[in-house]
């Protein structure tokens, strides 16, 4: 809960955003400050990664995956040692399939024809991927847990000031004023464009920064009430036709026994352009295509859902190409530190993590070191 606080109140840190990047940095601040603001524009804190309630027990708010990588394990031990408890439990050895022909094969590339987000939709195809102890949702529960500062939701920044190349303080709502020594913005950063004063950034970069192409993540949560499959791989969708949705991936939880009936939990994944997000027609018809590769995959796959779900996500990626120093400030604004996950070459989960861990070490704190040794689960 937020103090009062004076309206002269001047925060050592103020950081826009509470996604897994925002709490994060926030978790690893907090044991050496206690005056940070933590901002947030919406009602509750962990942006996409927030648990939802479903018929097969608690899930992610979409599909998560986390590859297994140099780069995922370094942001996992960032993420072990501010939380204090291990996180990887291992590496599942399953690469992902695909069906074509009538039957699943293993999947191989998108060939000469990748979609438009293939660097997005790549994530999800690594040969092996990482088994948690804990899923992204209770990532940012417990990060949260360990937040010592002020919570503010509802706080949508309108306007960043600034002064002799500092940021001075922020507008909150049109209407609220908040000061503080440092800013973090962990938002998307579009918004940058309009939230910074035109000598904080150049023409050239704000014109950049709206011609970026930037995804929205269109996610479907399934409840299929009976065992689809047994196959814990992720699952690359296209089918034969030629379109501009392009292909989809998902995987299937394992079965979930609900007085004595099987019930199954599967979710998918694909990105539209940002520009269309509102129009409905498009989500529509994306949404159709899924359904219908899931179907051509698993005919009965759709027979009496017990739920569905249907999760819009704007501006989850995209390249975010902007010019920061080494310690990832806008060299304009000299405290003003970019925390978006787009601002780091890695994708999803793992950018969000690393980028928050460069920051973390820009400023000069230390959260920890760990290695970990991953055993292979066998599936």
């Amino acid at each position: 809960m937020a103090q009062k606080r004076s309206a002269n109140h001047i925060y050592d840190y103020a950081i826009i955003g509470s996604g897994l990047c925002g709490l994060s940095i926030a978790a690893a601040l907090s044991p050496f400050t206690n005056n940070i603001a933590l901002l947030e524009s919406s009602d509750l804190f962990g942006g996409a990664n927030r648990p939802i309630k479903f018929p097969t027990g608690i899930v992610n708010n979409g599909l998560r995956f986390v590859p297994n990588t140099e780069s995922a394990i370094k942001a996992l031990n960032f993420l072990e040692d501010m939380l204090g408890v291990k996180v990887i439990n291992g590496i599942n050895d399953t690469p992902p399939i695909t069906y074509n022909a009538g039957s699943f094969k293993p999947f191989v590339g998108f060939g000469e024809n990748p979609p438009p987000f293939y660097e997005e939709l790549n994530y999800f195809t690594s040969n092996q991927h990482l088994v948690l102890n804990l899923e992204p949702y209770a990532w940012t529960q417990l990060l949260f847990e360990r937040f010592q500062g002020d919570f503010l939701p509802r706080s949508y920044v309108t306007k960043f000031h600034t002064s002799d190349s500092k940021a001075t303080h922020i507008t909150i709502n049109g209407a609220k004023t908040l000061n503080a020594h440092n800013f973090i913005f962990c938002g998307s950063i579009k918004d940058l464009a309009l939230l910074l004063p035109d000598d904080s950034l150049g023409a050239r970069a704000k014109q950049k920064l709206n011609k970026n192409i930037y995804w929205t993540g269109l996610s479907l949560d399934l409840c299929h009430s009976h065992e689809v499959t047994n196959s814990s791989a992720v699952h690359v969708l296209n089918g034969t036709t030629e379109d501009e949705i392009g292909p989809c991936v998902g995987k299937f939880s394992p079965s979930f026994f609900d007085q004595e009936k099987s019930l199954q939990a599967s979710q998918w994944m694909t990105f539209i352009e940002e520009e269309v997000t509102e129009d409905s027609e498009v989500v529509a018809t994306t949404l159709k295509k899924i359904k219908r590769q899931i179907k051509r995959a698993y005919p009965e796959a759709l027979e009496s859902l017990v739920l569905e779900r249907i999760i819009v996500s704007p501006l989850l990626a995209g390249n975010g190409e902007l010019k920061l120093n080494s310690n990832q400030s806008l060299p304009s604004v000299e405290n003003l530190w970019i925390g978006s996950a787009a601002a780091n070459p890695q994708k999803n989960l793992i950018g969000g993590l690393l980028q928050a861990h460069l920051i973390v070490a820009a400023l000069g704190f230390e959260v920890g070191t760990t290695a970990s040794v991953l055993p292979t689960i066998e599936v």
